[in-house]
């Protein structure tokens, strides 16, 4: 990144396991998935040091022109690092981790009287009771505003 010129931009892992990499240019720091990383590192390497020069692209655009996404500058800079033919999306095999366990959820967001669960959380929701009191079921607003209560499982 140092010899792109990104000198002050960071690199880091991420969890996605639906995108390969990500440019996030408030933060000036590129990511890759740490699955689609594990996934073929052995197979093809290749494909992760194209996804990071894509990424890089994003970035050299974002700096030089101001212009995010897969435009006309973007490509110009594809065709600078060395990936000419580059497309806003490649295909890939999938990479998502095989066994996922499911989620285990905690708490819930119940109606007090009837009980009804609304929605379901894994970690406990940061609702004050004076923001749950205004809180409401958007199309149900008469019967859940001020009725709503986080329950633990």
């Amino acid at each position: 990144m140092d010899s792109a010129g990104l000198t002050d931009w960071c690199f880091g892992w991420d969890r996605a396991v639906r995108r390969l990499g990500c440019c996030h240019y408030a933060k000036r720091r590129i990511t890759l998935s740490r699955h689609f990383v594990a996934r073929f590192l052995h197979e093809t390497p290749q494909l992760i040091c194209h996804t990071l020069l894509h990424e890089i692209a994003h970035a050299l655009a974002y700096i030089h022109c101001k212009e995010t996404g897969h435009g006309r500058f973007w490509k110009q800079f594809c065709a600078q690092l060395g990936i000419p033919n580059e497309k806003a999306r490649c295909k890939c095999p999938d990479f998502a981790p095989q066994h996922r366990p499911a989620p285990t959820y905690r708490y819930a967001l119940c109606h007090a009287e009837t009980g009804e669960v609304f929605y379901r959380y894994q970690r406990r929701p940061r609702f004050t009771s004076r923001k749950l009191s205004q809180t409401y079921i958007v199309g149900r607003k008469d019967e859940t505003l001020g009725m709503l209560t986080i329950v633990k499982l």
